[in-house]
């Protein structure tokens, strides 16, 4: 039984959905706030849209380069997550908030699903993992 760490594609590859997770459940955080009545907190999820956003087209990136790795389901979660994130953005830069709302509950079900799949995932055992 090896106790020593994983592989540093797979390390990465955690950092980045773990930081993201983390940026979605700030964002879920700041949004019950206003929702439950302080309004103070509208200008927190705001700023916390552009770091969530930032995240997620870091984190497809690091997903794309690390792709052999990733595999491809961890591979079209991290891009399909920063699609939803842009289309999130966009809604609530809109005014949409009935659908921001329900965009929010799919992109935070999304973080969880690449998250939870990333820290599962094994490199492939045949051919040398990396990003080509």
């Amino acid at each position: 039984m090896s106790l020593g760490l994983p592989h540093p594609h797979l390390l990465t590859l955690r950092l980045a959905a773990t930081l993201l997770l983390s940026a979605v459940v700030g964002q879920a955080g700041w949004a019950a706030a206003v929702l439950g009545g302080e309004p103070g907190y509208a200008r927190f999820h705001e700023v916390g849209a552009w770091v969530t956003l930032g995240l997620s087209l870091l984190c497809a990136l690091v997903y794309v380069v690390l792709r052999r790795s990733a595999g491809p389901v961890n591979l079209w979660l991290a891009v399909g997550l920063a699609v939803a994130v842009s289309v999130q953005f966009g809604l609530g830069q809109a005014g949409q908030r009935a659908l921001h709302i329900f965009g929010g509950v799919l992109v935070a079900m999304v973080a969880t699903a690449l998250t939870s799949w990333t820290y599962r995932h094994q490199l492939p055992a045949t051919g040398r993992p990396g990003g080509s």
